[in-house]
């Protein structure tokens, strides 16, 4: 496992894979809320839908749409498709305590627009 660990080279600490398949409004319940999930679909698919219920988002989910939410708080769920469809979604579990790598914290937006205004 340790071998394994030391050529893994992204953030997240799982890649789930999916063809073709129907996702159910679910919360990640082993996320913690300040991490994101970033969820990818591509394919030759008709019109699907992605809903985020709680926070009142219902987007178009067409192939090559990218949407990053914090799958811990926010409900979210995808229509099935008769097509072909991939979904790449990478997310983190807080089950990585063993190889002694600490937390993320809380997303932060900082403007950069501002800090190019600022005087010192």
């Amino acid at each position: 496992m340790a071998n394994c660990l030391r050529q893994w080279t992204s953030s997240f600490t799982v890649l789930a894979i999916m063809c073709n398949r129907c996702s159910p409004l679910h919360r990640d319940s082993q996320s913690l809320a300040q991490w994101f999930d970033i969820i990818t679909s591509v394919g030759d698919y008709g019109p699907v839908r992605m809903k985020l219920p709680n926070i009142g988002i219902d987007i178009a989910y067409n192939s090559g749409v990218m949407v990053g939410t914090s799958g811990r708080i926010v409900r979210h769920g995808v229509d099935s498709v008769i097509s072909d469809r991939v979904s790449w979604v990478w997310y983190m579990r807080d089950d990585h305590k063993f190889v002694d790598v600490p937390r993320g914290d809380y997303s932060k937006y900082k403007s950069i627009i501002a800090d190019a205004f600022c005087c010192s």
